[in-house]
């Protein structure tokens, strides 16, 4: 699949590149990161891509720095104050005050209040220049691997692009313990609640750097759901990445528990499949969906909701082994989800937020 055209998909908005004649991405990329969010009247109905829960409250991030939070099971929204003006893709709390924001141009922010107020703690050219220390410190490693030479290439490719590639990720395991995955194999981790961050992205067995577009806790492992069907995941706390056994060849949204020791992975064209033995096995799931599943969420009562780009959903009743279609059906692409303290669903995407009741999920 043409990437710009699933990058479209996935983060509702096309990566910026350079053409000729036009502004550099480094001058775009400048601006983004050193301009507030711009403020809207009604930011609830911008293009938001990502929803999570904090504590009893709800926030969503999407287009231009927009940050916002609903303290009222998502009926009344508040924009929050941001620092960049730059496409929001991920967003993840380890507490109900502390969490991270992170997308375009290599941002990751940080929240202390619940997501009402938010710092810049890493842009693009600084997690370049992360990737470049780590894979210099590869090379120099008397053990060093056949590809730490590969590691240097692509570190100064990097460098020499500038922060032109967007973080799609964002899993904070505790208060102090968060790791951010990205495009072309990027990763960015901080053990002091991002105060430092290094570059993790030699731990993911992938020599092709594919686009790492979700990461989620499954059992004892931290799983990545990456593109052309790859799967990665960690038994070790992070130490190493390799590479699961892929269920297929197109691409993975989203990795999700299923609740019986299992997880399913999903992703374009409305495939799904799901394994038992941590990736070593996959079997497909029939779904339904006509296009892509662009998210998913574990609902409290254990049902499994996934998302379509086209504004459909799905739920499984039985950890993932077949799914049926809701009869409500959203006029938006649908891009993330998640679930009020009252039940409802609360679903974020081309049309910014649509409440669903929690009532409607006894319609299927």
């Amino acid at each position: 699949m043409n990437q710009a055209r699933l990058w479209r998909r996935r983060l509702a908005a096309i990566l910026v590149v350079w053409v000729a004649g036009q502004v550099p991405v480094t001058s775009w990329a400048a601006d983004g990161l050193n301009t507030p969010a711009i403020a809207v009247r009604a930011p609830e109905r911008v293009v938001l891509i990502a929803i999570t829960n904090a504590g009893t409250r709800l926030v969503a991030a999407g287009e231009h720095g927009v940050i916002i939070y609903s303290d009222d099971n998502g009926k009344n929204w508040t924009q929050a104050r941001v620092p960049v003006d730059v496409t929001l893709t991920a967003l993840s709390f380890a507490t109900p005050l502390q969490g991270w924001a992170a997308g375009h141009y290599g941002a990751i922010l940080h929240t202390v209040d619940g997501g009402a107020t938010w710092q810049l703690q890493l842009d693009g050219n600084q997690a370049n220049q992360l990737t470049l220390a780590a894979a210099q410190a590869a090379l120099a490693d008397q053990d060093k691997s056949p590809a730490a030479s590969l590691a240097i290439l692509r570190a100064n490719h990097f460098v020499a692009d500038g922060p032109d590639k967007p973080f799609l990720s964002v899993l904070a395991t505790s208060a102090s313990q968060v790791t951010v995955f990205g495009a072309y194999r990027m990763v960015m981790h901080s053990d002091d609640a991002g105060k430092t961050w290094v570059d993790w992205s030699l731990r993911i067995g992938d020599r092709l750097s594919h686009h790492l577009y979700d990461a989620a806790v499954i059992g004892n492992r931290v799983c990545i759901a990456a593109e052309a069907g790859n799967v990665f995941c960690s038994s070790d706390g992070g130490g190493s990445f390799p590479a699961a056994s892929p269920p297929g060849t197109g691409t993975l949204l989203g990795l999700l528990p299923t609740g019986d020791g299992g997880m399913i992975g999903f992703g374009v064209a409305g495939l799904a499949y799901r394994s038992e033995d941590g990736g070593q096995s996959w079997s497909s799931v029939p779904v339904g969906a006509q296009s892509d599943l662009t998210a998913g969420r574990v609902l409290r009562s254990g049902a499994i909701m996934l998302a379509c780009e086209d504004g459909s959903l799905y739920v499984s009743q039985n950890h993932g082994n077949s799914f049926q279609v809701l009869r409500h059906a959203e006029p938006m692409a649908v891009f993330d989800l998640a679930q009020a303290p009252d039940g409802d669903v609360i679903l974020v995407g081309s049309g910014g937020v649509i409440s669903l009741p929690i009532a409607n999920l006894n319609r299927t």
